[in-house]
């Protein structure tokens, strides 16, 4: 990646999203070491899922306890968590509002945050504390390789799966934990910029599991165009990714499995993207393939483009959210009638 590219990224995706926990006495809030891996790379938002394999598995996510409480207000509580899955220890918080009854999830999944910046619950902060107001409960995963969670060798396997997994295991280990106030049945998906990407992939692995899925500047459902863009321009990178998955080129059957453009047609789900056009990280043209493929397939999709927005909007932020808590209220509310 350019340094140019790099140090916008970084400020774009990072620094300006850290939270109040970057100040915690926690041990598990972070800063952690950057992992060059060919599948999960920590030094770039590259990540590479064999979407087939993601399906096939089976998730054991479990032993999910809440740790420390993070925050604590008279109308609601942000705890520290840690669960289990596919033999790795996870991190990430669960925020829900202390009002009575059963509130309906918002798993929020962020995007790339450089990890020596990433700490415990980072990249949706002010998201979350909007749908708490709303009276969701936020489930927020930090991934295997941030925060607290275990770190992967950097050794390539063959049918990786991820960050993806990881969410759907800490979903499985919520739902086994019986977390009061938090109702398992009414789930819906935030992504942001990497973390739509995984969104999707979760979306298309387990379709029934989710009512709705909100896509937040996501990343490209083609494997080959977030190819082109965080790996053939950084030599590091693309040396590892060709030696153990070769290039959409050399290898386009594994490049296929790990487009999730190609398996959309499995989400049941309303989708609704929101994208700015003057978005430097993930090009708007990305969100406009991607709601076309979800529209071909047949799925409920909308997209909505803000004028002048970079990826982390702005000025429009408060007509993004309002869209966004209206039509997870409308799409978790729906699922009771």
């Amino acid at each position: 990646m350019a340094p140019l590219l790099a140090a916008a990224v970084a400020f774009v995706l990072g620094f300006a999203l850290i939270s109040a926990d970057a100040s915690s006495s926690d041990p598990l809030a972070g800063p952690g070491r950057a992992l060059a891996g060919a599948h999960d790379d920590t030094t770039s938002p590259f990540n590479l899922v064999d979407v087939p394999a993601l399906i096939r598995h089976r998730y054991d996510g479990h032993a999910l306890r809440r740790t420390r409480v993070l925050e604590r207000t008279a109308t609601t509580e942000r705890w520290a968590i840690t669960y289990r899955g596919d033999g790795l220890r996870l991190t990430g918080t669960l925020a829900l509002p202390r009002t009575p009854g059963r509130h309906p999830l918002v798993v929020a999944l962020h995007g790339w945050i450089p990890i020596d910046r990433y700490v415990r619950g980072a990249g949706l902060r002010r998201e979350e504390s909007r749908l708490l107001a709303q009276g969701f409960a936020v489930l927020h995963p930090d991934y295997r390789n941030f925060a607290g969670s275990d770190r992967e060798t950097g050794r390539a396997v063959a049918h990786p799966i991820g960050y993806p997994a990881d969410v759907l295991n800490a979903v499985v280990a919520l739902r086994r934990t019986r977390v009061p106030g938090v109702d398992t049945t009414r789930v819906a998906l935030l992504g942001r910029s990497m973390g739509g990407g995984v969104a999707m992939q979760v979306a298309a692995a387990r379709p029934s599991w989710f009512s709705a899925v909100v896509l937040y500047s996501p990343i490209a459902a083609d494997a080959t165009a977030d190819y082109n863009r965080w790996v053939a321009g950084n030599p590091a990178l693309r040396d590892r990714v060709r030696r153990a998955y070769g290039t959409p080129a050399t290898r386009p059957d594994l490049w296929r499995r790990a487009s999730v453009a190609n398996y959309l047609s499995r989400i049941t789900a309303p989708v609704r993207i929101h994208h700015g056009t003057a978005d430097p990280i993930c090009p708007e043209q990305w969100s406009v393939n991607t709601a076309g493929l979800l529209r071909s397939a047949g799925v409920d999709v909308r997209l909505r483009t803000y004028a002048g927005e970079p990826h982390r909007f702005l000025r429009q932020w408060p007509v993004f959210m309002a869209r966004a808590s209206r039509f997870l209220s409308v799409e978790l509310a729906l699922r009771h009638r």
